[in-house]
Parts: structure tokens; sequence; C-alpha cells
């Protein structure tokens, strides 16, 4: 349908093949943007898309795993990430695309592109580096083959760009549309946090576990934000969450360690992490300044009439 907009005597005038209707001048008629959005960005279609990729993701690896007996650890790493992420990284690429949520997912204006400027936010990206360098200068080599190797890399390609598409690309264009930077950043990264915790939770794990490991992996979510806002770029915010989820894992020596808590960490790595975290108090405060400048910007703004 194609419409036409006349403003006449104060109020706009929608005519259109089969239908005519009358709204005040004020109101906001929907823009090309929005017309160009198959799906509306709403929450609850982000958190349905979250909680789809979380099920399956974390379900039906455990189904495959359980159900199918590997002769090795490499082809149960393989079972249990290749025939569940491959699909869902494919079905939310399409998602996106056809929703017409691109623009919105997968850029967002980056701190050197915003007034006033944020070059500050460079730090989450430069220290992730930092640490990640780290790590590979005192990874045990010798105890990785080349198959190991590759299959690594690819199970942590595949985790990177979930994670990060269905997080801080589908359920952030989804809350951003409706709500300020940080009700943003807590609830995606509080849902990220939730989301890794569940294994520990259906495991049976006592709560202050549980809630450690939210609060913990919550920050790591905040902090792959900070590095989404800093760049600007969502693909940056997946290669470094691979590199920095493939780091943890070579660099503990057991193919079936997710994390490095049996390492015994640099004292480089150390203060990398202390600022990283010290990082994501700065960016929530500046989140929480910049709603309440839009807001004023927002009341300051004339009123059409």
């Amino acid at each position: 349908m194609s419409d036409s907009l006349a403003a006449r005597n104060g109020v706009v005038v929608t005519t259109g093949p089969s239908d005519r209707r009358h709204t005040p001048a004020n109101a906001h008629p929907p823009t090309t943007e929005t017309l160009a959005e198959r799906v509306p960005r709403r929450f609850w279609v982000g958190l349905v898309a979250a909680i789809v990729y979380v099920a399956l993701a974390g379900g039906v690896a455990e189904l495959l795993t359980e159900g199918i007996s590997t002769e090795d650890d490499v082809a149960e790493l393989s079972l249990g990430h290749f025939p569940v992420l491959i699909p869902l990284v494919a079905a939310g690429v399409w998602f996106v695309w056809w929703a017409g949520w691109t623009k919105h997912v997968w850029r967002t204006p980056a701190a050197f592109e915003t007034h006033p400027r944020r070059w500050w936010m460079l730090a989450f990206p430069a220290l992730l580096l930092i640490q990640s360098i780290v790590l590979l200068a005192g990874t045990p080599w010798g105890a990785w083959s080349a198959a190991m190797l590759v299959v690594i890399v690819l199970v942590n390609i595949l985790v990177g760009v979930g994670e990060e598409l269905y997080f801080r690309g589908v359920l952030r264009a989804s809350l951003r549309a409706h709500h300020g930077e940080t009700v943003t950043l807590l609830v995606t990264s509080l849902m990220f946090g939730a989301a890794h915790a569940l294994g520990s939770v259906l495991a049976g794990t006592g709560a202050g576990f549980v809630a450690f490991q939210v609060v913990v992996t919550a920050t790591s979510g905040a902090v792959f934000y900070g590095v989404f806002r800093a760049t600007g770029r969502l693909w940056i915010a997946m290669g470094l969450h691979a590199l920095n989820d493939f780091t943890l894992r070579v660099s503990s020596g057991d193919l079936t360690s997710r994390s490095a808590d049996n390492l015994d960490p640099s004292p480089i790595n150390v203060v990398v992490q202390a600022l990283l975290w010290a990082l994501v108090l700065v960016l929530l405060i500046s989140c929480i300044r910049q709603d309440a400048r839009e807001r004023r910007e927002k009341r300051a703004a004339p009123t059409e009439v």
C-alpha cells in the first residue's frame, strides 16, 4: 500500500487506496526504517531468540554427547558443538537479514564516532588482546596435535559468533529499540551470565556458587558489550570472544577444560583482569550518564504543533 502524508490545519491526513484516517500532527508515523522491518524490534523477540539458542546449544549438545558414544575427547567436542551451533548460527544470521534488523545488529556508533568521543572504550579490545597474547605465550603447544587445534579453533569460532550474535546482537537490538543503554547493558549481561550458569543449576549446585558464576560471567558479557560499543562492529566482538575462549582452552593443556580455573594466572593477566572489571564499572556509569543526557535533550527539544 502506498500512503501520502500531508499536514493540514495541524492534522496529518493519511490517505491510501483502501483507507483514510486522521491522526494528531504530533503523532509519530512509521518511518522508512520501521517499515523496512518485517519483525518489530521488541524485547520478547530477542528474549525468545536467546532462550532458543541456549536451550538448543546446551540441551541438544548434552543429548548428543550422552546418547552417542565417542572414542576420544576431540570427537566428543566436535559432536557437542558442530551439529548444533552451525544451524543456530546460520538461522540467526538469516533471521537478522530477513527481519530487517541488519544495521541494528551488526553495527552501532563506535566510541570514536559518537559525541562526545569515548576513546577510553578502546581499552576493552586492547586489554582482551593483551590477555590472549599472554595466555598464548604460556601455552603448552606440545600437548596439542594439529588436528586438535583445528577442531578447537572451529569450535570457538562458532561459540564466539553464536553467543555474540544472539546476546550482543539480536537481544541487544531488541532492547535498545525501546530502552536506554543502561537497561540494555544490564539485561544482556545478566542474561548472558544466567545462560552460562544454567548447567550448574540443573546439576544442583549451591545457590552461592551459581550466583557467583552469574556475576562473573555477566561481567565477561559486559566486557564484550564494551568491545561492541568501542568498535561499533559486532564481528570484532565475535572475533575477540572466539580468541579469548580459544586461549583459555589451549593454555590449560586440557581439551575438556572450559575455563582457566586450573591455571596459575600471570601477574600481567591479574592486572589486565582487574582493569577489565574496573572498565565495566566505568562503562555502566557512562551508560547512565548517556541515558540522562538523552532524556534532557528530549525534554529540551521543541514539540511539534
